[in-house]
């Protein structure tokens, strides 16, 4: 998850440089101002990184608490995931699986350079990308500091103890690889709708497609017991909802005022005040 950050971190200074020269930057679907969208993504992945460390420094689990692990106290719903059949080489496999198909699906809307429309604003919505995927980090890492919640395979007898014993055994609330595929791909799927209004109600065998890498992902995570049932759902729903609405809010409604209002104001405090107005998705 760090590592795909710092790739997206990379790519946004590489936009920034490319796009320096421009203030506004406008298209015929969506709206950003720079002053405006490049601070608050930087910010992302600044509070991203920090977020991340404060993970990273969690206090760990002992043997005690180990010990006392009951699946019995798990919802039932839940339960299933701690009693699959324990197999440590499947289980290792099916991380590597979810973490290539993670890394594989985040560049999903790469495959959006292919289509001439979008291509000419391939710098603006790489940008838009690039604040949607920090948001929905900002999501996870939210998510997972206060929750505390532990991982599957710490209540398989079987499991090495010096693994129960590591870090990172804490954080299975929510699913980040789940979220971060369920963005990349609704993201794609939105962005493709937006500048092709005329597949009207066509875009929801979209919306259904983008469900199968995060789905894909989600199953992955739950066999390699990274995930419970309810962790997996959580950060597809996160996900795609991050993936459709940020770029909705900066859509632009020809004839119509903008969907995010920003401005100035100074006084006896000063910052910025920012009017949101929902349209049809």
């Amino acid at each position: 998850m760090k590592e795909i950050i710092a790739i997206l971190f990379i790519i946004f200074q590489f936009v920034t440089v490319w796009t320096q020269n421009d203030t506004l930057i406008k298209n015929s679907v969506y709206h950003l101002n720079r002053k405006i969208e490049i601070p608050i993504t930087l910010g992302l992945f600044v509070a991203n990184q920090y977020a991340f460390h404060i993970i990273d420094n969690k206090t760990r689990l002992d043997s005690n608490h180990i010990a006392s692990l009951d699946k019995k106290n798990i919802w039932t719903f839940d339960r299933h995931a701690v009693e699959q059949n324990y197999s440590v080489n499947y289980h290792k496999d099916a991380k590597k699986i979810s973490d290539l198909a993670m890394n594989i699906s985040i560049f999903l809307p790469a495959l959006l350079y292919f289509n001439k429309n979008i291509r000419k604003d391939g710098f603006n919505i790489l940008l838009l990308y690039l604040e949607t995927q920090g948001i929905n980090t900002i999501l996870y890492t939210s998510g997972v500091i206060p929750t505390n919640r532990i991982r599957p395979y710490l209540y398989y007898p079987d499991e090495s103890m010096a693994r129960k014993l590591g870090p990172g055994t804490q954080d299975s609330f929510f699913s980040g690889h789940t979220s971060s595929s369920a963005t990349a791909s609704f993201f794609m799927a939105k962005v493709y709708i937006d500048y092709h209004p005329e597949i009207k109600r066509k875009k929801w065998l979209l919306y259904t497609a983008a469900l199968i890498p995060p789905a894909f992902v989600g199953y992955y995570r739950y066999k390699a017991l990274m995930h419970f049932p309810t962790d997996i759902f959580m950060g597809i729903v996160t996900g795609a909802a991050t993936g459709i609405l940020i770029p909705h809010f900066h859509k632009i409604k020809l004839g119509k005022k903008q969907n995010i209002t920003i401005h100035p104001f100074t006084g006896s405090i000063t910052g910025l005040s920012a009017k949101l107005k929902i349209l049809y998705l």
